[in-house]
């Protein structure tokens, strides 16, 4: 569920071509909850009240399809959730503030407790009884929830996790990033005009599935997570490290996870957000894990903006695309590098075909969290 449209193909063939869905914001409706698609879909969707929510239930939905998933297939007590958000269902609490404000609701008619209100909603949706978490570790919770279902499988935790982020649009988080001075009318990552970032909104869920079950069910598999790492910056609130050296740890943790080197990358998904010191430090982090190698580098932050906790699971759904097309998309909104990123081989202008076997993608948030995936051909 991106700005590109529903689905992974409208989501797909958006990046592909280089569109951009970064438009004016013309307002936010409290009243507003629901997608508007949502009597094509489910009655759990219908029933909705939180957008976020929303948008993950249809995620879901979609990614429980393309691995041909029955949920009467999974052992209850074996299906996890994760997924991860920065402020979940944050628009229904200020729909309830402003109620309150006006006297037509009550403190104690909060409907539900936001922030980690989307996972519990999914996982009573499929009846998850297995392992649920809401990783919220800003802009890096998407990449982290993969990384959480990875590791409950290899634990024996789970056999199946439904993983993922979903984000959404509100006053809170616009006011929030506008108060740093971050956001700009266009995003332009790793341009030398680049003006700052622009929030966008989705969902993006995948099925995180141990070998054994998908092989004894024939399931359908588009990747294999190889190595998955973490690393923080221990720097400042909001700044990276400007050397980039949490998020080149957490890049060397994947790939030491996997058992490979720097070599075996094909292909890097940046963070890439289209701020100045963003860019620097991943330009310095990625110098760092390849010493000199240039990878071939996009950003889908001009294509759809900043989803913040959806925007890693974002790219793992790029990531697993590139693997089965032998293609790395544009980076939209790129049309002049910045000098300072020249160590990168940046792929803007137009698509690239190559041969592709193994990626890694790379999420820094606020505070210094960084994580990084390390995805290889199923």
């Amino acid at each position: 569920m991106s700005p590109l449209g529903v689905g992974v193909s409208a989501f797909w063939e958006g990046l592909v071509a280089g569109h951009s869905a970064i438009r004016a914001i013309e307002g936010f409706d409290a009243a507003d909850l629901v997608p508007g698609m949502a009597a094509e879909v489910d009655a759990a969707v219908a029933d909705e009240p939180d957008r976020a929510g929303g948008f993950a239930l249809l995620a879901a939905e979609e990614a429980l399809g393309d691995a041909v998933l029955a949920l009467a297939d999974v052992d209850p007590a074996r299906l996890g959730v994760a997924l991860g958000t920065t402020l979940g269902g944050m628009r229904i609490f200020e729909a309830w503030d402003a109620a309150v404000a006006a006297g037509s609701a009550r403190p104690a008619d909060l409907p539900r407790v936001p922030y980690f209100g989307p996972a519990v909603r999914l996982a009573q949706v499929v009846g998850a009884c297995g392992p649920v978490a809401t990783p919220q570790l800003a802009c890096a919770s998407g990449t982290h929830a993969v990384a959480i279902a990875a590791e409950w499988i290899r634990t024996g935790q789970a056999d199946v996790v439904l993983a993922g982020g979903t984000d959404l649009l509100c006053r809170f988080v616009v006011a929030g990033f506008n108060c740093l001075r971050a956001t700009a009318p266009a995003a332009r990552p790793f341009d030398r005009d680049r003006e700052g970032l622009v929030l966008g909104e989705g969902a993006a869920v995948v099925v995180v599935e141990s070998e054994d079950h998908a092989r004894r069910r024939g399931g359908r598999v588009q990747a294999r997570i190889l190595g998955t790492g973490a690393a923080g910056d221990a720097v400042h609130m909001t700044a990276p490290d400007r050397e980039g050296r949490g998020a080149a740890r957490a890049m060397q943790a994947a790939l030491r996870a996997a058992g490979r080197t720097p070599g075996d990358v094909d292909f890097v998904s940046a963070h890439g957000t289209g701020t100045i010191y963003n860019d620097a430090m991943e330009a310095a982090a990625l110098g760092r894990v390849f010493a000199g190698r240039r990878v071939p580098v996009n950003s889908i932050k001009g294509a759809i903006g900043h989803t913040l906790g959806a925007a890693g699971a974002f790219e793992a759904v790029l990531c697993v695309q590139v693997l089965n097309a032998n293609v790395v998309p544009p980076t939209a909104g790129l049309l002049h590098p910045d000098p300072a990123c020249a160590g990168l081989d940046l792929v803007y202008g137009a698509a690239r075909a190559f041969d592709v076997a193994t990626v890694l993608s790379t999420s820094s948030g606020f505070a210094g969290a960084n994580a990084a995936l390390l995805l290889g051909r199923a």
